[in-house]
């Protein structure tokens, strides 16, 4: 595999080793001096080898995810590396050499051990984006604070309890990241930042919106989420520009009437809040792609959605999960350009009519409902060829069909091997044979248990159906056991995204 990589990047240029676990750098790629990106992460590296500064025309270098404690001085040669990212190791400093990446323009530090930054920072002109969070900074080092060109900054989890003095004198910022912080407020000179188009303020300790952000026109994202924000004053706001708004994890109990002055706005994240209604005015917002109102008391008394969700014509993706849904009505089919709902862990026995033939869904999702247990649910699955549709945990699927197999083993006497045959008596000509047949709990098991093998599998990762053949021969010839074949079929759905 390494040896075909390296063959496409003498051709391409570009080397990926992502996630191999190599423990070291291997030599070979010294001799592609023609190499322009590398990405190297997630590769147990403990040291970066000193003729890495050979590879003259790097403009890519992504370090993260490693368990480097320090750089050598030749990286410093590496004259035309425009990004280098060195998130997730153990970095205490970077090495002064450093300093001579003049074309360098993004610096990803975040999640290391520094404690300080280096001096020489602003010996970088081109330097436009640099990320910190989570380092044991002791606030914002003052050298940030004469980066000037900067125009994306990342702050995040550093502990700050307030905005650090000076930033707002970092005119050219465009994006700042500020999340996971301590922050109660920002001061009135925060609207210095004129140009900032994006703004994460999660996970912070804001208990109101602060008014400086309403007179922000240039704001395109703001993500408040997770904070204590009890309420949406919109009143005299300049967000004609703001296309993405997350208020979720907040104790808002309701959203304003003044929404429908968003006329930009694509996405609107108002999971895990207190409402239990939303306002007529989403109905205008004719540029809105994606409703989260996830974990949100909607459903009410009635148990349904407030009936504005299906007014929204535009929406492409709507969440709806853990809402006491109790019922979805026919209006759903309103929505034509619908591409993804999610209805995860709502009481639903049923669906509408109109869900079956709603052709623009690629994603819909109904784990932990009444409904995607019932024989309905399959055929839905039918229906909906072309969409990822998502019925089972898996994870608690396949931890109770190990227990069944236990306890169908413990009563039968049978061993894996005699269940293995069993399986392929079904496969072959759909019958349950002795001594399984004489029990209707024993047949149930077996037939779930071919259904998760040959039905349900198959549905989510196409191959599925030749592994499951091939695991359940080892089985019967005693090469594997029920919770090693179990054990793969978990892992396969975790790669196809499905846990």
């Amino acid at each position: 595999m390494l040896a075909e990589r390296l063959e496409t990047a003498v051709r391409t240029g570009k080397l990926t080793l992502r996630g191999l676990l190599l423990g070291h750098v291997p030599e070979a790629i010294r001799e592609l001096r023609g190499l322009v990106e590398l990405d190297l992460s997630g590769n147990a590296l403990t040291e970066l080898p000193g003729w890495i500064g050979e590879l003259g025309d790097l403009e890519v270098l992504v370090l993260e995810r490693n368990e480097l404690t320090d750089l050598p001085r030749k990286l410093g040669k590496l004259g035309k590396l425009r990004v280098l990212d060195l998130s997730s190791n153990a970095l205490q400093a970077l090495p002064s050499s450093a300093s001579d990446l003049a074309a360098l323009e993004v610096l990803d530090l975040g999640q290391n051990n520094l404690d300080d930054l280096p001096r020489w920072l602003p010996d970088l002109p081109g330097l436009r984006t640099l990320r910190l969070g989570k380092n044991p900074l002791e606030g914002l080092p003052r050298v940030v604070l004469s980066l000037r060109q900067l125009e994306r900054l990342a702050l995040d989890g550093l502990g700050l309890e307030e905005l650090p003095a000076g930033l707002p004198a970092l005119a050219a910022l465009t994006e700042l990241g500020l999340g996971n912080n301590k922050i109660e407020s920002l001061p009135s000179d925060f609207a210095r930042l004129a140009r900032l188009e994006s703004l994460v303020l999660a996970g912070n300790a804001l208990t109101a919106l602060p008014p400086v952000l309403l007179g922000m026109s240039g704001l395109r994202a703001l993500v408040l989420a997770r904070n204590g924000i009890e309420a949406l004053p919109l009143e005299g706001h300049a967000w004609s520009a703001l296309e993405e708004l997350d208020i979720g994890d907040n104790p808002i109990a309701a959203l304003p009437e003044a929404l429908a002055s968003l006329a930009s706005l694509r996405r609107l994240s108002a999971a895990s809040t207190r409402i239990t209604a939303l306002p007529d005015a989403l109905a205008t917002l004719s540029r809105l792609r994606s409703l989260r109102v996830d974990h949100a008391p909607l459903g009410g008394s009635e148990g349904r959605p407030p009936d504005v969700v299906f007014a929204i014509e535009g929406l492409e993706e709507l969440g709806l999960e853990d809402t006491g849904i109790v019922s979805l009505p026919e209006g759903i089919g309103w929505l034509a350009g619908l591409q993804r709902l999610y209805l995860r862990g709502n009481p639903l026995a049923s669906v509408p009519g109109a869900l079956y033939r709603m052709a623009s869904l690629v994603e819909l999702d109904l784990r932990d409902t009444p409904f995607a247990r019932t024989e309905e649910a399959e055929r839905l699955v039918e229906a909906l060829s072309g969409a990822r549709v998502r019925c089972i945990d898996w994870a608690m699927e396949y931890r109770s069909m190990l227990e069944d197999i236990y306890v169908l083993k413990e009563e039968t006497g049978e061993d894996d091997a005699s269940i293995a045959t069993a399986i392929e008596h079904i496969v072959k000509d759909g019958e349950v044979p002795p001594p399984f047949s004489a029990s209707p709990e024993h047949e149930g098991i077996l037939r779930r248990l071919h259904s998760l093998l040959f039905v349900r599998a198959p549905r989510i990762r196409p191959g599925a159906h030749v592994a499951s053949s091939l695991q359940v021969e080892l089985v019967e010839t005693g090469q594997m056991g029920w919770h090693e074949v179990l054990e793969q079929l978990f892992a396969g759905e975790q790669a196809a995204g499905e846990i």
